[in-house]
């Protein structure tokens, strides 16, 4: 082993040889006894070794023995081993053998000093004649465990060396009291005393010890952090070594880390090993209140012999000087050892009236709940850790509770912050408590705000009947007096109206005096803020109402699921009022938030809403990716009928993007029936029939848009903001060749939006743009683009600009429209719309030879059929190409992928096979 900052101390000893070889020296001879101290595992036996060598080297007899706790209660056993190394004739060994034989007898039937004197004198004498016959070192290695009999013999002998050619080497570690005090005491008299103190290591020293084992690079990079965990302990950096993996840029502690530091325990004091692992198990400083009571002492002060020194290191006055050691403690006790320990903490903080989040930890590893207060104990912990956003802690305290909790009210109760917890993990992880809150919920076990958050969950899995089951229930058992009760069963309405509009609630009537309690009035309008700002925006139009909706936020936590949802009910409602600006800003603000908390299901859902404002922005492939992100949070059931708003933005992005197969398998990901009793199912209904629509399937794209609207218009919640169905149905209608029809919805969706529904409105005289001819037509284009430039709806307003240019240009403006051509490019490809076309309508009602390009060809999609019609046709690529505001490069990849799938070969081919398909 190295020996790093022990150079100092084997030269003190050879110093010591060099005095006992030539006496005549200048200073005057200290002592005859060196002794040796330091910490377990500071390298005390390793000097002794190496001096050992330097005797050897010397010529001088050393006579060396090593005494240890296991043998202390053994007789005369350190003098056994100073005997058996000396080099003497048989017949000696056997009669001094024969005289500590007598003596262990002896010292077996009598304890009496006096009347062992004698065989004390007798073993020092042959001692004496067998070290004075030639210059000798008697060395003892860890002389704190000989025992009593070969201490008073060595004090015998050390009485009797002075001025002979003799020197004395003990090594000891410090201890918190003497084995054997009195004979400790007599043998190490300062008088005949040379003490030699081998410290820890410092930084240096440990950097010393890692570059000669791993070389120096290592050690530049870890040595610090080395020390750190060693506390310069030359055992534990050795052990650091050990464990090291190449090319690792900091320590990592492993077995023979957890091995040496269960050696150093194990050789230090019984009280050291208990304290250690006291302090593992409670992590608490090495004089708190609890440790004495732990360990079995009757008295803190007992403990202030446990520090550094004696520790080996390992402990100090804030406890155990590393996690790691903590570790290596943890792992050196059994299961057993750990529960007693926590348990015992457990009841010492419970009957100190320490707070839950102090007791609970303990709590975790009891083998049961024997006392009724641990359940509620680990309840309590586990609301606060849920209130401070721990959500992980709070589960494991909540789970440990409902294990073993008899008490039916406190176990739905239980449950019901249980189910809490699993929920913003994972939605999924919740649906297993449901079922037993709900019986609880009938049994009365559970008031109407422990309810409250269950029912939530019901709702969001879908779970309609079960959850109007509890609110009846609850508004049958309300009281009338109890205001906070009938306002937390308003609350619960309130949210369920948003969430199933179409559900009837008005069977569940709120107990009689809530309404007229301005508290409780308040406390409802306060808790459903989100709710009334959201139905504010949606329903009235009133813009003026976003000032209050950064109020709201502001003053929001994602602490709770109420707080969650009026967080994220008022971010909708600033993407109602097309406030994405604002809406965004809020999306990043709360996510960071959710994140600190590491709350999954918020972030979840808030990661879906920052999803809807990227793709109504026109930020496709941000809004592609956040979709895609939120949908991986959570599993598909976990969504429940929330899967509709990631979902949604996801296929209509992938739509806009043509990426046809992806889309494909967005549509096959299931979703719950009542998805579509929901606002998320209008969202899907709509991303569904866009794709539909995309697709060339108008008639099916008819039939999720009129069902939008049966839905919003049965909701009384019609309104283009929610989803502007009327729009998309006159797209469908001019699809399928009935123009008049769409002229009329689109006429009738401009009758009814608002002054402040610029997008939706932009959007409507587009559609209405496509059914007219000539100056009408450019107009209604014209005022599309401004208004959706205004309102910065990016992707409608590229179209826009591309109907307008073909507008144009059937006009004979063909300056203007190469111009408004080139800003529909740009805008489309800022966008990332990789194809953008004038509308099906534009091309059937221009004067235009291409008009069979509005058929759709089998296996083809909408773009590439009307490539393939134009081709073949006898139009060039370059005249293609400018039909369609692409490039030449474009066009030719189309069609080299046309005729791959129609399988022919020329253009004349491809007219062949129009005609066939017409």
């Amino acid at each position: 082993m190295t020996m790093a900052e022990r150079d100092r101390h084997l030269d003190v000893l050879t110093g010591r040889l060099a005095g006992l070889l030539h006496p005549g020296g200048p200073a005057p001879a200290p002592g005859p006894i060196t002794l040796v101290t330091g910490p377990v595992g500071a390298g005390k036996t390793t000097l002794l070794q190496s001096f050992a060598r330097r005797c050897a080297e010397a010529g001088v007899t050393f006579l060396g023995a090593s005494a240890s706790r296991s043998e202390r209660t053994v007789p005369l056993e350190v003098v056994r081993q100073l005997v058996r190394r000396a080099t003497v004739a048989d017949a000696d060994r056997d009669r001094v053998g024969r005289l500590l034989d007598q003596a262990v007898l002896r010292w077996g039937e009598t304890a009496d000093e006096e009347a062992l004197a004698p065989l004390t004198a007798a073993i020092g004498g042959e001692l004496l004649e067998l070290v004075a016959r030639a210059p000798a070192v008697v060395a003892v290695d860890d002389v704190q465990h000989a025992d009593a009999p070969s201490l008073r013999c060595l004090d015998h002998l050390t009485r009797r060396v002075t001025g002979l050619p003799v020197l004395i080497v003990l090594t000891e570690a410090p201890r918190t009291r003497p084995w054997q005090p009195t004979a400790y005491a007599e043998l190490l008299q300062p008088a005949r005393l040379h003490r030699l103190r081998l410290p820890l290591l410092t930084a240096d020293g440990t950097h010393r010890i890692l570059a000669d084992r791993l070389g120096a690079p290592v050690a530049r990079r870890i040595a610090d952090e080395a020390y750190r965990i060693s506390g310069g302990n030359p055992l534990l950096v050795h052990a650091l070594a050990d464990d090291h993996p190449a090319d690792a840029e900091t320590p990592t502690p492993g077995e023979a880390f957890r091995e040496a530091v269960l050696s150093c325990l194990y050789r230090c004091e019984h009280l050291v090993l208990k304290t250690a692992r006291a302090l593992a198990v409670t992590e608490e400083p090495l004089h708190g209140p609890l440790l004495p009571h732990l360990v079995d002492l009757p008295s803190e002060l007992n403990l202030h012999a446990v520090d550094a020194a004696t520790s080996a290191g390992l402990v100090d006055a804030d406890g155990l000087r590393h996690p790691a050691v903590r570790r290596a403690v943890l792992d050196g006790m059994t299961v057993e050892e750990r529960a007693r320990l926590h348990r015992a903490a457990a009841q010492l903080l419970h009957d100190d009236g320490a707070p839950p989040p102090r007791i609970a930890p303990h709590l975790l590893t009891a083998d049961e709940l024997a006392e009724p207060w641990m359940a509620q104990t680990l309840l309590d912990a586990g609301e606060q850790a849920l209130a401070d956003g721990d959500v992980d802690t709070g589960r494991r305290y909540l789970r440990r509770a409902n294990r073993d909790c008899a008490d039916e009210c406190l176990r739905a109760r239980i449950r019901s912050a249980l189910a809490r917890a699993e929920w913003r993990l994972d939605p999924q992880g919740a649906v297993p408590h449901l079922l037993g809150i709900a019986t609880a919920v009938r049994a009365g076990h559970l008031d109407t705000r422990q309810a409250a958050g269950p029912i939530q969950y019901l709702l969001w899995h879908g779970q309609i009947g079960r959850a109007m089951e509890l609110i009846h229930h609850l508004g049958e058992r309300a009281d009338g007096a109890d205001a906070r009760s009938a306002g937390d069963l308003m609350i619960i309405k309130g949210w369920m109206a948003t969430l199933y509009p179409g559900v009837p609630l008005d069977a569940v009537a709120a107990p009689a005096g809530t309404t007229r309690d301005p508290l409780a009035l308040a406390r409802v309008r306060h808790r459903l803020r989100g709710v009334l700002l959201l139905d504010t925006v949606l329903g009235r139009g009133d813009l003026g109402a976003l000032e209050n909706a950064e109020r709201t936020l502001g003053t929001l936590g994602l602490d709770d699921e109420p707080n969650m949802w009026s967080a994220v009910c008022a971010v909708i409602a600033m993407i109602y009022a097309d406030r994405l600006d604002l809406a965004g800003e809020w999306c990043d603000r709360l996510d960071r938030i959710a994140s600190a908390r590491r709350h999954r299901t918020p972030r979840a859902l808030l990661t879906a809403v920052a999803a809807t404002v990227a793709g109504r922005r026109g930020d496709l492939r941000r809004a592609r990716e956040l979709a895609e992100s939120a949908l991986n949070r959570l599993s598909p059931k976990g969504w429940g009928v929330v899967i509709g708003a990631p979902l949604a933005i996801r296929l209509w992005t992938l739509t806009c993007l043509e990426e046809w197969d992806e889309a494909a398998a967005c549509l096959r990901t299931p979703v719950p029936p009542t998805l579509f009793e929901t606002p998320f199912g209008l969202h899907y209904l709509h991303a569904r029939g866009v794709h539909a629509l995309a697709a060339g399937s108008p008639e099916a794209a008819l039939a999720d848009f009129q069902l939008c609207g049966q839905l919003m218009t049965s909701w009384r919640l019609d309104q283009a903001p929610l989803v502007p169905w009327r729009t998309e149905s006159a797209r469908a209608l001019l699809r399928m060749g009935r123009r008049q029809q769409a002229e009329k919805v689109v006429r009738e969706e401009l009758d009814r939006l608002r002054p402040t529904d610029l997008r939706y409105r932009g959007a409507a005289l587009r559609v209405l743009g496509t059914v007219q001819e000539g100056a009408e037509r450019i107009r209604h284009l014209r005022c599309a683009v401004r208004l959706l430039r205004q309102c910065g709806d990016r992707v409608e307003l590229a179209r826009a600009l591309g109907d307008l240019g073909q507008a144009q240009q059937q006009a004979g403006d063909l300056r203007q429209a190469r111009s408004t051509a080139r800003a529909a490019r740009d805008l489309a490809e800022e966008c990332g719309i990789p194809v953008l076309r004038p509308t099906a309508a534009g091309r059937a009602t221009a004067p235009d030879p291409a008009s069979d390009a509005g058929i759709l060809l089998t296996g083809l999609n909408d773009a590439e059929s009307r490539v393939a019609a134009l081709a073949a046709q006898g139009h060039t690529n370059r005249e293609i190409a400018e039909r369609m505001f692409l490039t030449v490069s474009a066009i030719e990849q189309r069609l080299t992928r046309i005729y791959r799938k129609l399988d022919v070969n020329s253009r004349s081919e491809l007219a062949a096979r129009l005609r066939l398909d017409r």
